[in-house]
């Protein structure tokens, strides 16, 4: 049994890394199976990524200082090989999984204790519990749902959640899960979770009505041709999630530390 203040009151909560995406996360010297080098030379966007990614290891790091923290990587960590698309790096998704490693290592090898959650089946392919091994994520395993506590604070954590194309609707949206989730747990007579992590819309923010709270993680990823179809108006917005229980009372919702970035503004070409 862990002493008292060895206890983690700090969750690191990342998702949506979308390794082997010529536009998603990507570390710049990544090794094929066969000993090839696969870096993103002069892909702009996966330099920008990368440096960013940084940058928010960086800040978790100010912001945990000695203390511990927990890590949850909220699915979709891979892009897989579906829909015959072009947009990937490597054709194995096993080197998109070590690529997510390679990623992550830092933040598991400095976590208390990681968690891996599934993604959506086409961009992970069942790969997560292999990620999860070679990360030391917890029993090796990633599960469609873990159910946490820290500092007595019940949390629900899972990838999916409806998506909305409207960003004047996405707290809605939020709102909505969030009671759905609580109200089925409570007809269930299961407890109702406080923190509620959610992924997959690549739109990150979040949610709290005082009680609880949802937080959802944006996307590691530009925008794919598929997106440029279905959602031509959004523009990424990478972030990373601190919640963080060290002034909260035993129980309470954390305070959110939401490091997300702005990407450079698109050329404006003159006619």
């Amino acid at each position: 049994m862990a002493k008292e203040e060895s206890r983690p009151q700090l969750l690191v909560v990342v998702s949506d890394l979308h390794c082997g995406s010529s536009v998603g996360l990507m570390p710049p010297d990544s090794e094929s199976i066969n000993g090839n080098t696969i870096g993103f030379g002069k892909n702009v966007h996966q330099a920008w990524l990368w440096e960013k990614w940084q940058e928010a290891q960086a800040q978790v790091s100010e912001i945990a200082g000695n203390d511990p923290f927990c890590l949850v990587v909220n699915g979709d960590a891979t892009e897989g090989i579906h829909h015959k698309s072009p947009e990937v790096v490597a054709s194995l998704i096993e080197l998109h999984c070590k690529m997510a490693a390679e990623s992550l290592r830092l933040l598991s090898q400095a976590a208390a204790q990681t968690l891996v959650t599934k993604g959506t089946e086409c961009h992970t392919h069942e790969i997560e519990s292999y990620l999860a091994k070679l990360i030391g994520a917890k029993d090796g395993v990633a599960r469609e749902k873990w159910l946490f506590r820290i500092h007595g604070c019940l949390i629900d954590a899972t990838h999916h959640i409806g998506v909305t194309s409207r960003a004047y609707l996405e707290a809605t949206a939020m709102s909505i899960a969030m009671g759905n989730a609580r109200l089925n747990s409570l007809r269930s007579g299961h407890e109702p979770a406080k923190v509620f992590l959610r992924a997959h819309r690549h739109c990150g923010g979040w949610f709290s009505d005082g009680s609880s709270m949802l937080c959802i993680t944006g996307g590691w990823q530009f925008l794919t041709r598929h997106a440029h179809k279905v959602v031509p108006d959004a523009i990424p917005r990478p972030s990373m999630m601190v919640l963080d229980w060290r002034n909260a009372p035993e129980g309470g919702l954390p305070t959110v530390h939401n490091l997300h970035f702005n990407p450079p503004a698109p050329e404006v070409v003159d006619l």
